[in-house]
């Protein structure tokens, strides 16, 4: 079997939680980039645009950079990393030690899709 190139693209801190950009991979994980794309445009979620981006970027990455067709393109890898937490405000009343002594934060989150090319394309 040939050594198949690997195409990566990445978002740094988005500003979207971790856990709803994991719900959105997961409604598309298993599909095709074109699939992905075309079902990303329909989603109504706010945490669907930063991952159509990210995908968009991958496929034109394969394209342009590498002349890889975007028709043979599988995913090889899709995750969702968590970010810092950045301190946003104060809260005026205590909650204790479990709620982080009142300090609302600010998640942010790393995007990171990894495109290969595929001897059939994908298959759902």
């Amino acid at each position: 079997m040939k050594d198949s190139k690997k195409v990566k693209a990445r978002a740094s801190f988005v500003h979207n939680s971790p856990r709803k950009l994991r719900l959105v991979l997961d409604a598309i994980r298993g599909l095709s980039p074109q699939d992905a794309i075309s079902r990303l445009k329909l989603l109504p979620q706010r945490a669907a645009k930063p991952i159509l981006d990210v995908y968009q970027q991958a496929v034109g990455n394969a394209k342009n950079n590498f002349q890889m067709s975007p028709a043979n393109l599988v995913v090889a890898s899709a995750q969702i990393l968590g970010g810092p937490r950045i301190a946003k405000k104060s809260d005026v009343h205590a909650h204790g030690a479990r709620f982080d002594r009142g300090i609302r934060r600010k998640k942010l989150s790393h995007i990171e899709i990894v495109l290969k090319e595929g001897a059939n394309g994908a298959k759902n």
